[in-house]
């Protein structure tokens, strides 16, 4: 089973795409990770253009059956958290228009499933990830790393078909 992992941003959205052997829910294989990148000057609807087109491109390249992306989380910054939500729904619709189950899971969630604490460091989860998973050579942005520990704890959630996945 191939999922996807998508953790959303204003102007970066990280992903993720992990294929698990049939029927397990260990050892994946890291088919692609990164980050779409979006200048943060880019006005609305140009930046969401982008965001769609180049994770419609994702998709059509890997063409996962799942997909995890992390809900959203607001603290004190509305402005930040409504571009987020933009980018969340644009990313939502493009798995819609896919037909791509998906599952949303809180950054707790994640976390937690990844490192066993639910209040891990950026650091704390990309060693995690590291050691469950055996992917040592990770760089990039600390955003697709939240993606691959999004997919694999997505998966973790899931049976062995995407059907059961809302």
């Amino acid at each position: 089973m191939k999922i996807i992992g998508i953790d959303p941003g204003s102007h970066r959205v990280g992903y993720a795409i992990l294929s698990f052997p049939e029927g397990q829910r260990r050892n994946p294989s890291l088919l692609g990770y990164g980050t779409i990148e979006v200048t943060p000057k880019t006005p609305s609807p140009d930046n969401l253009l982008q965001i769609h087109r180049e994770l419609q491109a994702i998709l059509t390249e890997f063409q996962p059956e799942c997909a995890a992306v992390e809900e959203l989380f607001f603290v004190q910054n509305t402005t930040t958290g409504m571009k987020v939500s933009e980018s969340r729904g644009v990313i939502l619709l493009t798995l819609g228009e896919n037909q791509i189950p998906m599952v949303s899971l809180t950054a707790t969630q994640i976390k937690k499933g990844i490192s066993a604490k639910g209040n891990a460091t950026k650091k704390e989860v990309r060693a995690a990830i590291q050691m469950i998973l055996g992917f040592k050579d990770l760089t990039g942005h600390d955003d697709s790393w939240d993606a691959i520990a999004c997919a694999f704890v997505g998966r973790s959630l899931v049976g062995s078909a995407p059907s059961q996945i809302h």
